[in-house]
Protein backbone atom coordinates (compact mmCIF):
# COMPACT_ATOMS: atom_id res chain seq x y z
CA UNK A 1 0.00 0.00 0.00
CA UNK A 2 1.50 3.33 -0.92
CA UNK A 3 1.34 6.76 0.80
CA UNK A 4 -0.03 7.39 4.01
CA UNK A 5 -3.93 8.00 4.41
CA UNK A 6 -3.80 11.76 6.21
CA UNK A 7 -7.30 11.59 6.02
CA UNK A 8 -7.05 9.35 9.13
CA UNK A 9 -4.39 10.71 10.85
CA UNK A 10 -6.33 14.08 10.69
CA UNK A 11 -9.78 12.14 11.82
CA UNK A 12 -7.35 11.32 14.90
CA UNK A 13 -5.71 14.42 15.45
CA UNK A 14 -9.40 16.10 15.74
CA UNK A 15 -10.77 13.88 18.14
CA UNK A 16 -7.51 14.07 20.58
CA UNK A 17 -7.76 17.75 20.37
CA UNK A 18 -11.63 17.56 21.03
CA UNK A 19 -10.76 15.92 24.17
CA UNK A 20 -8.02 17.36 25.36
CA UNK A 21 -10.02 21.03 24.71
CA UNK A 22 -13.77 19.63 26.42
CA UNK A 23 -11.41 18.38 29.75
CA UNK A 24 -9.38 21.56 30.26
CA UNK A 25 -12.67 24.48 30.04
CA UNK A 26 -13.37 25.47 33.36
CA UNK A 27 -16.92 24.10 34.77
CA UNK A 28 -18.34 27.59 34.52
CA UNK A 29 -22.03 27.46 34.93
CA UNK A 30 -22.88 30.32 32.56
CA UNK A 31 -21.05 28.61 29.88
CA UNK A 32 -23.42 27.37 26.77
CA UNK A 33 -24.84 24.20 27.19
CA UNK A 34 -23.45 22.86 24.07
CA UNK A 35 -19.85 23.34 25.18
CA UNK A 36 -19.85 20.34 27.04
CA UNK A 37 -21.69 16.48 26.98
CA UNK A 38 -25.17 16.94 26.10
CA UNK A 39 -26.19 15.07 29.32
CA UNK A 40 -23.91 16.82 32.04
CA UNK A 41 -25.24 20.46 30.97
CA UNK A 42 -24.55 23.72 33.11
CA UNK A 43 -25.14 25.16 35.60
CA UNK A 44 -24.68 21.99 37.99
CA UNK A 45 -23.26 19.55 35.34
CA UNK A 46 -24.89 17.14 36.79
CA UNK A 47 -25.52 14.11 34.81
CA UNK A 48 -28.92 13.05 33.42
CA UNK A 49 -29.49 9.93 31.33
CA UNK A 50 -32.78 11.51 30.41
CA UNK A 51 -31.21 14.14 28.11
CA UNK A 52 -31.00 13.58 24.55
CA UNK A 53 -28.96 15.31 21.80
CA UNK A 54 -24.97 15.05 21.38
CA UNK A 55 -22.54 18.64 21.12
CA UNK A 56 -19.21 18.71 19.22
CA UNK A 57 -17.79 16.55 22.56
CA UNK A 58 -20.15 13.85 22.25
CA UNK A 59 -18.31 13.34 18.35
CA UNK A 60 -14.84 13.11 19.78
CA UNK A 61 -14.39 9.72 21.56
CA UNK A 62 -16.96 8.26 18.70
CA UNK A 63 -14.24 9.62 15.84
CA UNK A 64 -11.30 8.38 17.88
CA UNK A 65 -12.68 4.39 17.34
CA UNK A 66 -13.70 5.00 13.37
CA UNK A 67 -10.29 5.96 13.18
CA UNK A 68 -8.74 2.75 15.33
CA UNK A 69 -10.91 0.47 13.07
CA UNK A 70 -9.73 2.46 9.94
CA UNK A 71 -6.18 2.11 10.80
CA UNK A 72 -6.75 -2.48 10.83
CA UNK A 73 -6.32 -2.45 7.50
CA UNK A 74 -3.20 -0.65 7.61
CA UNK A 75 -1.32 -2.07 10.57
CA UNK A 76 -2.70 -5.43 10.34
CA UNK A 77 -3.15 -5.92 6.66
CA UNK A 78 0.49 -5.16 5.52
CA UNK A 79 1.84 -7.78 8.41
CA UNK A 80 -0.22 -9.96 6.59
CA UNK A 81 0.68 -8.75 3.51
CA UNK A 82 4.00 -9.38 4.44
CA UNK A 83 3.54 -13.09 5.52
CA UNK A 84 3.56 -12.20 9.00
CA UNK A 85 3.44 -15.52 10.90
CA UNK A 86 -0.33 -15.87 12.61
CA UNK A 87 1.06 -16.62 16.00
CA UNK A 88 3.03 -13.40 15.79
CA UNK A 89 0.17 -11.47 15.01
CA UNK A 90 -1.99 -12.67 17.74
CA UNK A 91 1.14 -11.88 20.03
CA UNK A 92 1.31 -8.49 18.96
CA UNK A 93 -2.78 -8.28 19.21
CA UNK A 94 -2.70 -9.30 22.74
CA UNK A 95 0.22 -7.34 23.65
CA UNK A 96 -1.55 -3.92 22.32
CA UNK A 97 -4.72 -4.89 24.75
CA UNK A 98 -2.11 -5.54 27.73
CA UNK A 99 -0.61 -2.62 27.39
CA UNK A 100 -3.46 -0.42 26.58
CA UNK A 101 -5.02 -1.93 29.91
CA UNK A 102 -1.79 -1.21 31.79
CA UNK A 103 -1.88 2.44 30.48
CA UNK A 104 -5.60 2.13 31.80
CA UNK A 105 -5.04 1.61 35.13
CA UNK A 106 -1.96 4.13 35.52
CA UNK A 107 -3.76 6.82 34.31
CA UNK A 108 -6.31 6.27 36.58
CA UNK A 109 -3.92 6.21 39.61
CA UNK A 110 -0.85 8.38 38.89
CA UNK A 111 -3.39 11.62 37.66
CA UNK A 112 -2.07 15.20 39.77
CA UNK A 113 -5.05 15.65 41.11
CA UNK A 114 -5.09 12.44 43.12
CA UNK A 115 -1.77 14.09 44.94
CA UNK A 116 -3.79 16.91 46.29
CA UNK A 117 -4.88 15.89 49.69
CA UNK A 118 -1.54 13.87 50.47
CA UNK A 119 0.97 16.63 49.11
CA UNK A 120 -0.52 20.11 49.76
CA UNK A 121 2.90 21.93 47.69
CA UNK A 122 1.84 22.15 44.46
CA UNK A 123 5.46 22.22 43.47
CA UNK A 124 5.67 18.71 44.75
CA UNK A 125 2.22 17.42 42.89
CA UNK A 126 3.68 19.38 39.33
CA UNK A 127 7.41 17.58 39.70
CA UNK A 128 5.77 14.01 40.59
CA UNK A 129 3.44 14.58 37.83
CA UNK A 130 6.47 14.90 35.60
CA UNK A 131 8.22 12.06 36.84
CA UNK A 132 5.00 9.87 35.94
CA UNK A 133 5.02 11.46 32.40
CA UNK A 134 8.76 9.91 31.72
CA UNK A 135 7.40 6.33 32.96
CA UNK A 136 4.64 6.89 30.05
CA UNK A 137 7.45 8.45 27.48
CA UNK A 138 9.88 4.93 28.27
CA UNK A 139 7.08 2.92 28.38
CA UNK A 140 5.74 3.41 24.41
CA UNK A 141 8.50 5.68 22.64
CA UNK A 142 10.10 4.00 19.73
CA UNK A 143 13.52 5.69 19.20
CA UNK A 144 14.36 5.88 15.42
CA UNK A 145 17.65 5.61 16.49
CA UNK A 146 17.53 2.97 18.99
CA UNK A 147 17.74 -0.49 17.92
CA UNK A 148 14.57 -2.79 18.73
CA UNK A 149 16.10 -4.54 21.40
CA UNK A 150 17.44 -1.50 23.08
CA UNK A 151 13.90 0.10 22.64
CA UNK A 152 12.02 -3.05 24.35
CA UNK A 153 14.68 -2.44 27.27
CA UNK A 154 13.82 1.43 27.17
CA UNK A 155 9.97 0.23 27.51
CA UNK A 156 10.52 -2.23 29.68
CA UNK A 157 12.37 0.40 32.15
CA UNK A 158 8.74 2.17 31.61
CA UNK A 159 6.13 -0.32 32.84
CA UNK A 160 8.55 -0.94 36.20
CA UNK A 161 9.27 3.18 36.33
CA UNK A 162 5.38 3.41 36.42
CA UNK A 163 4.68 0.56 38.78
CA UNK A 164 7.19 1.85 41.08
CA UNK A 165 5.43 5.21 41.07
CA UNK A 166 2.13 3.95 41.76
CA UNK A 167 3.87 2.06 44.78
CA UNK A 168 5.13 5.64 46.01
CA UNK A 169 1.80 7.47 45.58
CA UNK A 170 0.66 4.01 47.85
CA UNK A 171 3.00 4.92 50.32
CA UNK A 172 2.03 8.40 50.33
CA UNK A 173 -1.75 7.38 51.18
CA UNK A 174 -3.37 7.96 47.84
CA UNK A 175 -5.47 4.64 47.64
CA UNK A 176 -4.10 2.43 44.45
CA UNK A 177 -6.21 -0.21 43.00
CA UNK A 178 -6.55 -1.80 39.36
CA UNK A 179 -10.50 -1.29 39.96
CA UNK A 180 -9.09 2.24 39.86
CA UNK A 181 -8.38 3.24 35.95
CA UNK A 182 -9.29 5.45 32.41
CA UNK A 183 -12.50 3.99 31.73
CA UNK A 184 -11.69 5.84 27.97
CA UNK A 185 -8.64 3.95 27.39
CA UNK A 186 -9.96 0.73 28.89
CA UNK A 187 -12.64 0.52 26.23
CA UNK A 188 -9.77 1.27 23.62
CA UNK A 189 -8.12 -1.63 24.84
CA UNK A 190 -10.77 -4.15 25.22
CA UNK A 191 -12.11 -2.71 21.69
CA UNK A 192 -8.79 -2.82 20.10
CA UNK A 193 -8.28 -6.70 20.55
CA UNK A 194 -11.90 -7.87 19.59
CA UNK A 195 -11.96 -5.51 16.38
CA UNK A 196 -8.71 -6.73 15.69
CA UNK A 197 -9.27 -10.66 15.48
CA UNK A 198 -13.55 -9.63 13.73
CA UNK A 199 -11.46 -7.39 11.36
CA UNK A 200 -9.00 -10.19 10.39
CA UNK A 201 -11.61 -13.17 10.35
CA UNK A 202 -13.84 -11.51 7.95
CA UNK A 203 -10.46 -9.29 6.07
CA UNK A 204 -12.36 -10.95 2.45
CA UNK A 205 -15.63 -10.93 4.06
CA UNK A 206 -16.62 -7.50 4.82
CA UNK A 207 -20.56 -8.36 4.74
CA UNK A 208 -20.04 -10.96 7.49
CA UNK A 209 -18.66 -7.98 9.25
CA UNK A 210 -21.49 -6.12 8.83
CA UNK A 211 -23.33 -9.59 10.27
CA UNK A 212 -21.34 -8.90 13.52
CA UNK A 213 -22.58 -5.32 14.14
CA UNK A 214 -26.36 -6.39 13.49
CA UNK A 215 -25.59 -9.23 15.82
CA UNK A 216 -24.04 -6.64 18.58
CA UNK A 217 -27.40 -4.42 17.97
CA UNK A 218 -29.59 -7.36 18.51
CA UNK A 219 -27.62 -8.01 21.52
CA UNK A 220 -27.96 -4.75 23.11
CA UNK A 221 -31.47 -4.58 22.40
CA UNK A 222 -32.44 -7.83 24.12
CA UNK A 223 -29.98 -7.02 27.24
CA UNK A 224 -32.87 -4.20 27.89
CA UNK A 225 -35.21 -6.60 28.89
CA UNK A 226 -34.54 -8.23 32.64
CA UNK A 227 -33.91 -11.87 33.05
CA UNK A 228 -33.46 -12.37 29.92
CA UNK A 229 -30.09 -14.22 28.65
CA UNK A 230 -29.00 -11.31 26.34
CA UNK A 231 -28.61 -9.12 29.76
CA UNK A 232 -27.05 -11.81 31.62
CA UNK A 233 -24.50 -11.98 28.45
CA UNK A 234 -24.07 -8.44 28.41
CA UNK A 235 -23.18 -8.05 31.55
CA UNK A 236 -20.83 -10.71 31.90
CA UNK A 237 -17.32 -10.63 32.94
CA UNK A 238 -14.36 -12.27 34.51
CA UNK A 239 -12.58 -9.36 35.70
CA UNK A 240 -14.51 -5.94 35.44
CA UNK A 241 -11.59 -4.38 36.22
CA UNK A 242 -10.30 -5.63 32.75
CA UNK A 243 -12.86 -6.55 30.77
CA UNK A 244 -16.70 -6.11 30.22
CA UNK A 245 -18.88 -7.68 27.75
CA UNK A 246 -20.88 -4.81 27.31
CA UNK A 247 -17.53 -2.63 26.34
CA UNK A 248 -18.39 -4.83 22.81
CA UNK A 249 -21.06 -2.17 22.17
CA UNK A 250 -18.33 0.26 20.85
CA UNK A 251 -17.31 -2.50 17.52
CA UNK A 252 -20.78 -0.64 16.50
CA UNK A 253 -18.54 2.25 15.58
CA UNK A 254 -15.12 0.74 15.18
CA UNK A 255 -16.21 -2.12 12.85
CA UNK A 256 -17.59 0.37 10.14
CA UNK A 257 -14.31 2.32 10.73
CA UNK A 258 -12.50 -0.20 9.38
CA UNK A 259 -14.61 -0.88 6.49
CA UNK A 260 -13.94 3.19 5.89
CA UNK A 261 -10.42 2.06 6.17
CA UNK A 262 -10.58 -0.84 3.57
CA UNK A 263 -12.11 1.41 1.29
CA UNK A 264 -8.67 4.09 2.10
CA UNK A 265 -6.28 0.92 1.82
CA UNK A 266 -7.56 0.05 -1.70
CA UNK A 267 -7.69 3.33 -2.86
CA UNK A 268 -3.95 3.80 -2.01
CA UNK A 269 -2.78 0.73 -3.38
CA UNK A 270 -4.41 1.91 -7.04
CA UNK A 271 -3.92 5.01 -7.01
CA UNK A 272 -0.83 6.70 -8.96
CA UNK A 273 2.18 7.89 -6.49
CA UNK A 274 1.91 10.98 -7.57
CA UNK A 275 -1.47 11.30 -6.72
CA UNK A 276 -4.31 12.60 -9.27
CA UNK A 277 -6.50 15.62 -9.61
CA UNK A 278 -10.33 15.45 -9.65
CA UNK A 279 -12.22 15.06 -13.19
CA UNK A 280 -14.53 18.12 -12.32
CA UNK A 281 -12.92 20.05 -9.48
CA UNK A 282 -15.82 22.19 -8.86
CA UNK A 283 -18.21 19.17 -8.48
CA UNK A 284 -15.13 17.44 -5.53
CA UNK A 285 -14.73 20.51 -3.61
CA UNK A 286 -18.90 21.12 -3.68
CA UNK A 287 -19.79 17.58 -2.55
CA UNK A 288 -17.08 17.60 0.47
CA UNK A 289 -18.32 21.43 1.46
CA UNK A 290 -22.12 19.76 1.59
CA UNK A 291 -20.82 16.32 3.56
CA UNK A 292 -18.96 18.61 5.90
CA UNK A 293 -21.99 20.86 6.21
CA UNK A 294 -23.76 18.14 7.70
CA UNK A 295 -21.71 17.99 10.47
CA UNK A 296 -22.42 21.02 12.40
CA UNK A 297 -26.65 20.38 11.10
CA UNK A 298 -26.61 17.12 12.67
CA UNK A 299 -24.65 18.75 15.87
CA UNK A 300 -27.71 21.80 15.50
CA UNK A 301 -30.93 19.26 15.04
CA UNK A 302 -30.12 16.37 17.47
CA UNK A 303 -29.54 18.87 20.24
CA UNK A 304 -31.92 21.46 19.65
CA UNK A 305 -34.14 18.69 19.10
CA UNK A 306 -35.02 20.08 15.06
CA UNK A 307 -35.56 16.12 14.39
CA UNK A 308 -37.94 16.76 11.47
CA UNK A 309 -35.64 19.62 9.93
CA UNK A 310 -32.59 18.20 10.75
CA UNK A 311 -33.52 14.55 8.63
CA UNK A 312 -34.54 17.45 5.63
CA UNK A 313 -31.23 19.03 5.34
CA UNK A 314 -29.53 15.79 6.16
CA UNK A 315 -30.78 13.94 2.85
CA UNK A 316 -30.87 17.56 1.00
CA UNK A 317 -26.75 17.63 1.74
CA UNK A 318 -26.46 13.66 1.75
CA UNK A 319 -28.41 13.44 -1.61
CA UNK A 320 -26.97 16.08 -3.35
CA UNK A 321 -23.23 15.30 -2.64
CA UNK A 322 -23.88 11.78 -3.94
CA UNK A 323 -25.34 13.16 -6.63
CA UNK A 324 -22.53 15.08 -7.89
CA UNK A 325 -20.24 11.70 -7.36
CA UNK A 326 -22.23 8.97 -8.68
CA UNK A 327 -20.69 8.64 -12.08
CA UNK A 328 -16.83 9.02 -10.74
CA UNK A 329 -14.24 9.04 -13.35
CA UNK A 330 -10.87 8.81 -11.33
CA UNK A 331 -9.77 6.16 -8.24
CA UNK A 332 -9.96 9.48 -5.91
CA UNK A 333 -13.32 10.39 -7.22
CA UNK A 334 -14.73 6.58 -6.98
CA UNK A 335 -13.12 6.72 -3.07
CA UNK A 336 -14.82 9.91 -2.41
CA UNK A 337 -18.17 8.64 -3.98
CA UNK A 338 -18.06 5.14 -1.81
CA UNK A 339 -17.48 6.90 1.20
CA UNK A 340 -20.28 9.60 0.83
CA UNK A 341 -22.24 6.41 0.56
CA UNK A 342 -21.46 4.52 3.23
CA UNK A 343 -21.47 7.65 5.53
CA UNK A 344 -24.87 8.44 4.59
CA UNK A 345 -26.31 5.06 4.86
CA UNK A 346 -24.98 5.05 8.48
CA UNK A 347 -25.85 8.54 9.67
CA UNK A 348 -29.61 8.14 8.11
CA UNK A 349 -29.32 4.61 10.01
CA UNK A 350 -28.60 5.86 13.10
CA UNK A 351 -31.47 9.21 12.45
CA UNK A 352 -34.12 5.98 11.70
CA UNK A 353 -32.81 4.89 15.56
CA UNK A 354 -33.24 7.90 16.37
CA UNK A 355 -36.50 8.10 18.43
CA UNK A 356 -35.68 4.40 20.06
CA UNK A 357 -34.11 4.19 23.80
CA UNK A 358 -34.99 8.01 24.24
CA UNK A 359 -33.24 9.70 21.39
CA UNK A 360 -29.76 9.69 20.50
CA UNK A 361 -27.18 10.03 23.89
CA UNK A 362 -24.14 9.53 24.51
CA UNK A 363 -24.39 8.67 28.12
CA UNK A 364 -25.80 5.71 28.10
CA UNK A 365 -24.88 4.97 24.35
CA UNK A 366 -27.43 4.54 21.84
CA UNK A 367 -27.59 2.78 18.92
CA UNK A 368 -28.37 6.02 17.06
CA UNK A 369 -25.17 7.48 18.57
CA UNK A 370 -23.40 5.12 17.31
CA UNK A 371 -24.29 4.89 13.53
CA UNK A 372 -24.91 8.67 13.54
CA UNK A 373 -21.85 9.33 14.42
CA UNK A 374 -19.91 6.84 12.27
CA UNK A 375 -21.83 8.39 9.22
CA UNK A 376 -20.55 12.05 10.80
CA UNK A 377 -16.77 10.48 10.78
CA UNK A 378 -16.92 8.72 7.63
CA UNK A 379 -18.07 12.98 6.14
CA UNK A 380 -15.03 14.25 7.67
CA UNK A 381 -12.45 12.02 6.17
CA UNK A 382 -14.48 12.59 2.65
CA UNK A 383 -13.56 16.53 2.93
CA UNK A 384 -10.40 15.44 4.57
CA UNK A 385 -9.59 13.28 1.60
CA UNK A 386 -10.64 16.31 -1.15
CA UNK A 387 -8.54 18.38 1.10
CA UNK A 388 -5.13 16.36 1.03
CA UNK A 389 -5.14 15.13 -2.39
CA UNK A 390 -6.46 17.62 -4.25
CA UNK A 391 -5.18 20.67 -2.60
CA UNK A 392 -2.17 18.92 -1.36
CA UNK A 393 -1.59 20.99 1.32
CA UNK A 394 1.60 19.68 3.33
CA UNK A 395 0.94 17.77 6.46
CA UNK A 396 -0.62 20.56 9.41
CA UNK A 397 -0.34 20.01 13.51
CA UNK A 398 -3.76 18.18 13.54
CA UNK A 399 -2.09 15.21 11.83
CA UNK A 400 0.93 15.34 13.42
CA UNK A 401 -1.05 14.95 16.78
CA UNK A 402 -2.74 12.04 14.89
CA UNK A 403 0.10 10.07 14.26
CA UNK A 404 0.86 10.46 17.80
CA UNK A 405 -2.54 9.96 20.11
CA UNK A 406 -1.01 8.28 23.30
CA UNK A 407 1.51 11.09 23.69
CA UNK A 408 -0.89 13.84 22.72
CA UNK A 409 -3.81 12.13 24.82
CA UNK A 410 -1.15 12.48 28.31
CA UNK A 411 0.89 15.35 27.20
CA UNK A 412 -1.98 17.92 28.92
CA UNK A 413 -2.30 16.50 32.24
CA UNK A 414 1.11 15.22 32.75
CA UNK A 415 3.51 17.68 30.87
CA UNK A 416 1.57 21.42 30.20
CA UNK A 417 -0.61 21.67 33.30
CA UNK A 418 2.51 20.64 35.45
CA UNK A 419 4.57 23.05 34.01
CA UNK A 420 1.69 25.82 34.58
CA UNK A 421 1.94 24.96 37.73
CA UNK A 422 5.66 25.46 38.33
CA UNK A 423 5.32 28.50 36.39
CA UNK A 424 2.09 29.68 39.36
CA UNK A 425 4.48 29.15 42.01
CA UNK A 426 6.57 31.97 40.34
CA UNK A 427 3.97 33.97 38.56
CA UNK A 428 0.39 34.60 39.49
CA UNK A 429 -1.78 32.64 37.27
CA UNK A 430 -5.28 32.96 38.87
CA UNK A 431 -7.43 31.83 35.14
CA UNK A 432 -5.25 28.37 35.63
CA UNK A 433 -8.47 26.20 37.45
CA UNK A 434 -11.15 28.47 35.82
CA UNK A 435 -12.05 30.74 38.58
CA UNK A 436 -11.82 33.75 36.34
CA UNK A 437 -15.10 34.52 34.49
CA UNK A 438 -16.20 32.59 31.23
CA UNK A 439 -13.55 34.20 28.96
CA UNK A 440 -10.65 32.99 31.32
CA UNK A 441 -12.33 29.36 31.36
CA UNK A 442 -12.02 29.42 27.74
CA UNK A 443 -8.99 30.29 26.98
CA UNK A 444 -7.56 27.86 29.82
CA UNK A 445 -8.65 24.89 27.62
CA UNK A 446 -7.75 26.56 24.33
CA UNK A 447 -3.79 27.33 25.81
CA UNK A 448 -3.07 23.96 27.14
CA UNK A 449 -4.84 22.41 24.01
CA UNK A 450 -1.99 24.59 22.00
CA UNK A 451 0.65 24.32 24.36
CA UNK A 452 -0.40 20.13 23.85
CA UNK A 453 -0.39 20.18 19.98
CA UNK A 454 2.87 21.83 19.78
CA UNK A 455 4.34 19.61 22.15
CA UNK A 456 3.03 16.35 20.58
CA UNK A 457 3.53 17.41 16.83
CA UNK A 458 7.20 18.60 17.90
CA UNK A 459 7.70 14.82 18.61
CA UNK A 460 6.09 13.66 15.40
CA UNK A 461 8.50 15.90 13.56
CA UNK A 462 11.24 14.27 15.16
CA UNK A 463 10.26 11.00 14.91
CA UNK A 464 9.66 10.14 18.64
CA UNK A 465 6.43 8.14 17.98
CA UNK A 466 4.63 6.26 21.16
CA UNK A 467 3.33 2.57 20.22
CA UNK A 468 2.02 0.05 21.42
Amino acid sequence: MKGRAYAIDLLRGLAIVGMVLSGNFGWNPALPAWLFHAQVPPPDFTFDPSLPGITWVDLVFPFFLVSMGAAFPFSLGRKLDRGVRPAAIVGGILRRGVLLAFFAVALGNLSMWRLNEVLPQPALRALLTLAVWGGYFALFIRLPALSKGRNDLLNACGAVWLVAMMLLYRRLGVPVSVERSDIIILVLANVVVAGSFVWWATRRRPLARLGVVALLVALKIGASVPGSWNETLWNASFAPWLYRAEFMKYLCIVLPGSIAGDLVARWLARRPEAGERPANPVRTYLAAGLVLLAVPVNMWGLFTRHLTANLLLTVALGGAAWLLLRRPRTETEGLLARLVSTGFFWLLLGLAFEAFEGGIKKDHATISYFFVTVGLASFVVTAATVWFECLRPRAGLLVRCGQNPMAAYVAAGYVIVPLLTLLACVVPLPWLWGGSGCAMSLFRGVLITALMVLLTAGFSKRGWFWRT
